[in-house]
C-alpha cells in the first residue's frame, strides 16, 4: 500500500554505497533524492573516455562471495551490464630490484561493468533522482512538520554560491568518504567521531594510451616492492575499444601517501618510469594522464558494516566501513538501508 507521506531521505554521494541504500529505500517507498559533486554518477567505479582510449581508472574488477551481492552481480551478468574477466594475471616481485614474475592461480571470479565500469553505477541510479555538480557543504536539524525533527542541507551547485535547499528530510545517509562524512554529521550524535576514527587512504592512478602493443606477457599484474602496486591493459577487459592500447597503473598506498601533494604531471612521469622498469622495456605513451584518488580506500580496518544513529535519523555508509572492495560498498549501503526501513516502522 503507497504511504500517504512517505518518509524522505537524502544520501549524499551517488557512488556504489549511496546508490544501492537508494535504490533500495525507493523500492521500500521512500521519496529518495541522491546529491553527488561530480558529474556523474557511480564513484570509483569510474571511466574516463578520452580521444585516445577510455580507461576505467578507479575499480578494476569486482568480485562476489556473499550471497545478496552474488544475486545482484548475476542480475548484472543477465542484462548484459557486467561479465567476468579472466585475464592473463600474475604477480610481480620487485624486491630485488628486478621484476620476478609467478602467475596468479587463485580460481577468483572476477567481474567488470559492460562496455565501462561505470556502467553499474548508471544502471542503479535509472530512475533515482539524482542531482549532480551539487556539493552539500552542511547538514542540520531543524523542526520538522510533526514532532521529530527534519534534516536541511545547504549545497552549492557548480561554481555557484551555498544555499541551503527548500527541502527537508527525514533521513541523511552520508555515503561518503569518512573524513567528508564527518562534516556532515555534527549533529548526528556520536556519528562524527565514529567517522573520524576511521581515515581513508589516497591512491595515485595513471591513464596511458599507446599508438602500438605493449609486449608486457600479460593483462594485468599485482606488484610488489615498487612504487605501483596494481597495472592493467584496460583492452583485455570484455566489451572494451580493442585500441588504441591503454594502461592503468595504481600506485602504492604509501607512495601515494608521499606525493599526495605532488604535481601530477611529475606524478605520472615516476610511475611511467617505474611502469618500464617493471615490464622490463621502455616505451613512449602516445598520452598519458595521472589522476588522483585522495580517499581510495579505508586507512583501518572495522567490523562494521555502517553507521546509524536512530534517534537523529542519520546514518553512513561506504568501503570504508565494510572493506575496501567493491562489495563491501554495496552491503554496506544495503545495510544502512535494513536498518532505516526497521526504524522507520
Amino acid at each position: 500500500m503507497t504511504q500517504i507521506n512517505p518518509p524522505s531521505v537524502a544520501i549524499v554521494g551517488a557512488g556504489l554505497s549511496g546508490l544501492a541504500c537508494a535504490r533500495t529505500l525507493q523500492d521500500a517507498g521512500f521519496r529518495v533524492q541522491v546529491f553527488d559533486k561530480s558529474r556523474g554518477v557511480g564513484g570509483r567505479l569510474a571511466t574516463r573516455r578520452t580521444d585516445h582510449g577510455s580507461f576505467d581508472h578507479g575499480a578494476q574488477y569486482f568480485t562476489a562471495r556473499d550471497p545478496r551481492f552474488r544475486k545482484r552481480v548475476e542480475q548484472w551478468v543477465a542484462q548484459g551490464i557486467a561479465a567476468p574477466w579472466t585475464p592473463a594475471l600474475l604477480a610481480i616481485d620487485m624486491t630485488s630490484g628486478s621484476p620476478v614474475r609467478a602467475a596468479v592461480g587463485d580460481g577468483t571470479v572476477r567481474y567488470v561493468g559492460l562496455p565501462a565500469m561505470n556502467r553499474i553505477g548508471r544502471t542503479l541510479a535509472d530512475g533515482l533522482e539524482v542531482r549532480t555538480d551539487c556539493t552539500v557543504t552542511a547538514a542540520r536539524r531543524v523542526a520538522g512538520a510533526g514532532r521529530r525533527e527534519q534534516w536541511q542541507l545547504s549545497a552549492a551547485e557548480g561554481k555557484a554560491a551555498t544555499v541551503t535547499l527548500e527541502a527537508s528530510f527525514d533521513w541523511l545517509v552520508a555515503a561518503i568518504p569518512s573524513p567528508q562524512a564527518a562534516m556532515l554529521l555534527g549533529e548526528a550524535g556520536s556519528l562524527q567521531a565514529q567517522a573520524r576514527m576511521l581515515p581513508m587512504v589516497p591512491c595515485w592512478a595513471v591513464m596511458a594510451s599507446f599508438d602500438a602493443p605493449v609486449e608486457a606477457g600479460f593483462d594485468a599484474a599485482f606488484v610488489n616492492g615498487s612504487a605501483l602496486t596494481w597495472i592493467a591493459r584496460n583492452n583485455a577487459k570484455p566489451g572494451r575499444d580493442p585500441g588504441p592500447e591503454c594502461w592503468v597503473l595504481h600506485a602504492a598506498r604509501d607512495w601515494s601517501e608521499t606525493a599526495l601533494e605532488d604535481p601530477a604531471e611529475a606524478v605520472c612521469a615516476r610511475m611511467l618510469a617505474e611502469f618500464s622498469r617493471v615490464i622490463g622495456c621502455s616505451r613512449t605513451p602516445l598520452t598519458a594522464r595521472a589522476h588522483r584518488w585522495r580517499y581510495s580506500g579505508p586507512g583501518a580496518r572495522t567490523d562494521l558494516a555502517c553507521l546509524f544513529d536512530a534517534t537523529s535519523g542519520a546514518g553512513a555508509c561506504g568501503d570504508w566501513l565494510a572493506g575496501s572492495r567493491v562489495e563491501g560498498a554495496y552491503l554496506s549501503g544495503l545495510e544502512l538501508a535494513g536498518r532505516i526501513l526497521d526504524a522507520a516502522h
